[in-house]
């Protein structure tokens, strides 16, 4: 054993000195990595955006990326490239362009990006040795038409026109531009087909069994087409969406969704007719299910005639006016526990529709307002931070109240309590005439965002309303204070081609206001600065701008625009 023992180590001691005498028997090879641009390194991943669409393509530019020191020419010879997202790899070139449809087929994207991109890397490869100089991506790739997009319905020689003006964001040297690009008759040109009749409006389904994005319903006189909103294919018509066929004599005038608050509600979608009959439908929550009844919604003896919804948020209580008795109605849902018989515990919950007429009223006869009275807009609001909130809601109303100031129009606001379903008041709401007399050709936008106030843009728009009277703009800017009943009557600083036919807000930050005139102009406005707004776009169609809404995801604090 011992003799064992000595013999290890003098076979360590002999290789030991082997090694110190094996001088100059390795060679060595100097490495020359590139070097990455300031920007983007192989930590922070170089970002890369591209969207899909007939016609679309995406560019990989790797010379974007880095430079050789030295002799660029000799060294790029010894490389190759390698592009990947995932483990698929999608190009073998410096500089290469793909169209983005061949992409998304080529990795088996599943879901566009909205929140979330793709990783990938990009690879340059030493021929002799393999050496590999990663470098990472993000890859978002959207939907021909994404988040911040804009769908504009216009009139077209007799027909309606959905346009849309796409917003594309490009990255350079670290600072990020925003360009706005119009695709003209968009819908005809994705469809094949025409928009039979005068616009009207276009309204938001959140319907994820038609795209992730949701859903747009184009209203018209004549139709009223369903359209998926990532690719503006037409999938339906709100017609042939009935559980026991169309209803007899349907003429859509407006479709108004209330948003499902809770992971075991359902959409729910109130759809009024020209006649002013009201039709409505629950969907599942997986979205598999949910058919409009054909017999229309029974809200009283009296009876009704609704044509028009109001504005609310996201999910929240729908305003509606009914022009036969001249009042206010909340259109909602609620949750009902259906008991099987089995005893305790032995229930169902559902969620039921319910439209809940005004019985009394506190400053605005909203139970009742005078023959003759011209209801222009009613709407949630959220001006008055005190005293509501919770089952507690805030709207206003602008009207024409013939027995009043006949010259002026008068705004008012009025609370309701969901909890009782009955007007309250705790005193703060607050009345105050126009300076002007509106009409219907005027528009009225309003936000009743319930964003906290460190969304400092959102936040001020609550305090804000624009009307318009022909190609003027203005807004109300309301005090802010607990006490402060004081309102200002300011001239938008900007002039417009013609008659103002339409306005719009950017829904996320409210930071953006678009317009839309008479003769097809379309101007968007950054309003951060609302004394010194910046025209960031302007696009012109052929007819007047009825309609117009961004695309985007939304939350029950947002506006439901």
């Amino acid at each position: 054993m011992r003799q064992v023992k000595q013999y290890i180590v003098l076979l360590v001691l002999g290789l030991l000195a082997g090694c110190f005498e094996d001088e100059g028997n390795y060679s060595y090879k100097e490495i020359n990595p590139p070097t990455w641009f300031e920007e983007f390194n192989d930590v922070s991943p170089k970002n890369i955006y591209g969207y899909a669409g007939k016609g679309e393509v995406m560019v990989f530019k790797g010379s974007n990326m880095f430079k050789w020191e030295g002799d660029s020419a000799t060294r790029a010879n010894e490389v190759r490239y390698e592009w990947k997202i995932g483990d698929v790899v999608i190009g073998d070139q410096l500089d290469f362009e793909i169209p983005t449809d061949e992409l998304v087929e080529k990795i088996n994207l599943k879901y566009y990006s909205n929140s979330q991109g793709e990783w990938g890397t990009f690879n340059i490869i030493e021929k002799e040795t393999g050496i590999t100089f990663p470098a990472r991506l993000y890859v978002w790739i959207y939907p021909t038409f994404a988040v911040y997009d804009w769908y504009i319905l216009s009139e077209d020689n007799g027909n309606s026109k959905l346009s849309a003006i796409r917003r594309r964001t490009v990255t350079e040297l670290g600072q990020t531009t925003s360009s706005y690009e119009l695709k003209d008759n968009a819908f005809e040109d994705i469809n094949g087909q025409k928009i039979p009749g005068k616009p009207i409006a276009l309204a938001m389904e959140t319907s994820r069994d038609v795209s992730p994005s949701g859903a747009c319903v184009i209203l018209t006189d004549q139709v009223a087409y369903e359209v998926n909103l990532q690719n503006m294919e037409k999938v339906s018509e709100v017609k042939d969406q009935f559980l026991d066929g169309t209803p007899t004599n349907f003429n859509v005038a407006d479709l108004r969704e209330k948003a499902p608050q809770s992971s075991d509600e359902g959409a729910c979608t109130f759809v009024a007719t020209k006649d002013g009959r009201v039709f409505t439908r629950i969907k599942s929550v997986n979205y598999l299910g949910g058919q409009y009844l054909t017999e229309p919604y029974y809200i009283d003896s009296k009876g009704y005639k609704i044509t028009k919804f109001g504005h609310s948020m996201y999910g929240g209580l729908i305003p509606c006016y009914d022009e036969k008795n001249r009042r206010i109605i909340m259109a909602t849902t609620w949750r009902e526990d259906v008991n099987h018989g089995g005893g305790q515990g032995d229930y169902t919950s559902v969620y039921r529709t319910k439209m809940t007429p005004l019985t009394s009223n506190y400053g605005v006869p909203v139970d009742g307002f005078p023959e003759g009275t011209e209801v222009l807009k009613v709407t949630a609001k959220n001006h008055i931070s005190w005293g509501y909130g919770g089952t507690t809601l805030l709207f206003s109303v602008y009207y024409n109240d013939p027995t009043m100031d006949g010259t002026k129009t008068l705004v008012g606001d009025f609370s309701f309590s969901n909890q009782n379903q009955m007007v309250t008041s705790f005193g703060f709401e607050r009345w105050f005439y126009l300076p002007v007399k509106l009409d219907e050709s005027s528009v009225i936008l309003v936000s009743c965002n319930n964003r906290y106030k460190s969304e400092k843009y959102a936040d001020e728009a609550k305090y804000r309303d624009f009307y318009t009277i022909g190609n003027k703009l203005y807004y109300i800017q309301r005090g802010k204070d607990y006490y402060d009943k004081t309102v200002r009557f300011v001239e938008f600083n900007a002039t417009f081609s013609s008659k103002i036919t339409s306005l719009a807000y950017a829904y996320y930050n409210l930071d953006q206001l678009w317009i839309g005139c008479e003769d097809g102009s379309i101007y968007g406005y950054d309003i951060r600065n609302i004394n010194d707004p910046k025209l960031v776009c302007e696009k012109k169609l052929n007819g007047k701008i009825v309609s117009m809404k961004q695309i985007g995801w939304h939350t029950s604090n947002h506006d439901w625009f």
